[in-house]
């Protein structure tokens, strides 16, 4: 068995927080997730403040952002280069973070990071309804 995962959902404004919330009403309690707002921080803050959150994970983990190419993605990036055991994954929506939630003690951070990477296409649907 995998210790468990640990991860950071690093987000613009206020979204790390409200999916997170979003998310203990579906999964119930979480603990050992940590939400990081990009609000107030400059880049650099905000990579030194994304860095000091993983230094006590001790086999890796991931960093969750919510779009790619934006501060917070490239925050992520930045702060973990050089720590190959820390995984960045762009584009977090509720489903994702559901997943992860149930699986984080059963899968290591790159086993993880693929699978969300999954759940996270997967959970991109069109319904197109009858017209009346």
């Amino acid at each position: 068995m995998n210790p468990r995962t640990p991860a950071l959902l690093v987000m613009h404004s206020d979204l790390a927080a409200a999916l997170m919330r979003a998310a203990e009403k579906v999964y119930g309690a979480v603990e050992d997730v940590e939400v990081l707002s990009n609000e107030g921080l400059s880049r650099e803050e905000m990579e030194q403040a994304i860095a000091r959150r993983f230094e006590t994970w001790r086999d890796g983990g991931l960093v969750l952002t919510d779009f790619w190419g934006g501060s917070c993605h490239i925050c992520g990036v930045a702060a973990a280069r050089g720590h190959g055991d820390v995984v960045v994954v762009t584009g977090l929506n509720l489903p994702m973070l559901l997943d992860y939630l149930h699986n984080r003690d059963e899968y290591g951070p790159l086993a993880l990071a693929d699978r969300l990477m999954r759940k996270g296409r997967d959970s991109v649907r069109l319904h197109h309804g009858q017209p009346s």
